[in-house]
């Protein structure tokens, strides 16, 4: 099944998710494009233009992020400087590189595994 959210559209709302909220992601040329597209489909606020803030993503687009990438998954950042692992919608690390992202994701999904083990 096709995602919802392009590659590039995912990467701009986990460096979103993965911000402080005051803290403000500029976008420029060809990501301002992609955000326009996003406000078409009312995944982000109408008045955000190319400066988006946490307050901007909409309830739909934080829940199709998180349904479509599944519990445990790493995204490389929108400008290339690192990976944001997620874990339960919330951010668990920013590694700088893709093996130590998949490290532990890896290692994540074992525990993750352990603990339904053990509660059945």
């Amino acid at each position: 099944m096709p995602k919802t959210l392009t590659k590039l559209q995912e990467r701009i709302v986990a460096r979103v998710l993965a911000m402080p909220v005051t803290q403000t992601l500029y976008l420029r040329e060809g990501h301002v494009s992609s955000l326009n597209n996003l406000k078409d489909k009312g995944f982000i606020d109408e008045h955000c233009y190319s400066m988006v803030q946490t307050h901007h993503l909409t309830e739909r687009v934080k829940t199709v992020f998180y349904i479509e990438n599944g519990d445990v998954f790493a995204i490389e950042d929108i400008y290339d400087n690192c990976w944001i692992v997620f874990e339960d919608r919330k951010v668990i690390a920013q590694p700088r590189s893709e093996a130590n992202a998949q490290r532990i994701v890896a290692a994540l999904k074992v525990l993750r595994n352990q603990e339904l083990a053990t509660a059945a």
